[in-house]
Parts: structure tokens; C-alpha cells; sequence
């Protein structure tokens, strides 16, 4: 897989290890990259891709297909990408209705991970719900019928996938509500601005609130 990682890095002045520790990784993975001898994980594809403020397409250019693209395509549509055997629950899929109502009714041109979120604290009988009110989110009862967003970032995309990795960790064949929240919150940890704010302004544990889920899930 050719990348213009070498690119970016010299626009900004950047040496190597200068970029390896905006990562915190080792130069060596740096060099390994940007050489194409390492393929980096979908999660590193997506840091690097913020560390430059760019799409992820913009930095991995993709002749033939790598792990990183198969992951990408792997989650083009939410209703089609589950393994045989593996749904979302009727709230789960209700949630993310919400989501692309609310992405419609925002004039976006497609559903973001903040939208996932709304969608979760727009269906308060959920266990995600629940929890989100126990840390101080405000939850409402009301959910708006609108037009909806079919095309998904590939953010929620990823968040996507990682509820199916959390379903699947836990061997449960329905991804759930609490597993869109155990997404969410992954892809927060690895670095979205929006999701951060949000949770920072709720003055949220998080370790408490991933401990708590873990928790309903494996009992």
C-alpha cells in the first residue's frame, strides 16, 4: 500500500521521530509505514489521518487492496456488513435511525459519531441511555421523524465495527445499544475532537462508564 505519509510529514517539517511521538509510536513504524513495509491498523490509519487534518483516503493511496481498505469496505452500510448470525437489536437499529434523522434535520450530508450519540440519549428506555444519564447526560424522550442520511462518515463507520468487535468479545449475537456506546467511546479514546468535548462537558468517568458496561454485559 503507497502512502503520501512522507508528504504530509515534510509540509509540516516534521522528522520522523518528531511524528513518532505526536503518534506514540517508535520512528522505526514511522519509517516502516511510510516505506509501505508496515501496513498500520485501522485505528493508527485514522490517527495519522487527524494528526494532518486530512481524510484517511488522503494519506493512503491504495493500488491493490491492503488490511486497511478491506476494513474500509467492509463497513460501507450498516444493515449489509454483519456476518450471518450477528444483527443489531430493534433499539440498536432505532438508534441509528434517530442518528440519520438527526444528521438530515442538521442539513449534513452524512451521519457523524455525534449523531450516533444523539440517536442513544434520544431513546431513553435503553441500557446505553440509562448510563449516559447516570454520568449527566441529558436525555430526551422525544424522537424526531424526518427525512433520513443514508451515507455514514467513515468515523461512524468505524464505530460500527468496533460495536461489532464488542459483541463479539463478549459472544453476544445482537449488537446492542450498550455496544454503539462502547464504540463511541473507543473512537473518543483514540482521538475525536467532537466526541471529546461532548463528554468533557458532561464531566464524564469514563473508565467507570466502560467498567459499567463491561460489567451488564458479561453477567
Amino acid at each position: 500500500m503507497k502512502n503520501r505519509l512522507k508528504e504530509l510529514r515534510k509540509t509540516r517539517s516534521w522528522s520522523q521521530a518528531d511524528l513518532a511521538r505526536a503518534l506514540n509510536i517508535s520512528r522505526q513504524a514511522v519509517n516502516g509505514f511510510e516505506s509501505g513495509k508496515f501496513t498500520p491498523s485501522l485505528e493508527m490509519a485514522f490517527k495519522i489521518a487527524r494528526q494532518f487534518d486530512v481524510a484517511i483516503e488522503s494519506v493512503f493511496l491504495v493500488q491493490e487492496k491492503s488490511p486497511v481498505q478491506h476494513l474500509l469496505e467492509k463497513v460501507k452500510d450498516f444493515t449489509q456488513w454483519l456476518p450471518r448470525g450477528e444483527r443489531f437489536t430493534d433499539k440498536a437499529i432505532a438508534v441509528i435511525e434517530s442518528a440519520q434523522q438527526q444528521a438530515a434535520l442538521s442539513q449534513q450530508i452524512q451521519v457523524e459519531p455525534e449523531h450516533l450519540l444523539y440517536g442513544l440519549l434520544n431513546h431513553p428506555t435503553t441500557i446505553a441511555a440509562n448510563l449516559l444519564r447516570e454520568h449527566g447526560f441529558a436525555c430526551n424522550t422525544e424522537v424526531i421523524k424526518a427525512a433520513k442520511i443514508t451515507k455514514f462518515s467513515l468515523e461512524s463507520k468505524y464505530v460500527l465495527e468496533l460495536a461489532l468487535n464488542a459483541a463479539r468479545l463478549q459472544q453476544k449475537k445482537y449488537l446492542a445499544t450498550e455496544h454503539l456506546l462502547l464504540g463511541l467511546i473507543q473512537l473518543m479514546q483514540l482521538g475525536n475532537d467532537n466526541l471529546i468535548e461532548i463528554f468533557d462537558k458532561n464531566e464524564v468517568d469514563t473508565p467507570t462508564l466502560i467498567k459499567k458496561i463491561t460489567e451488564l454485559n458479561y453477567q
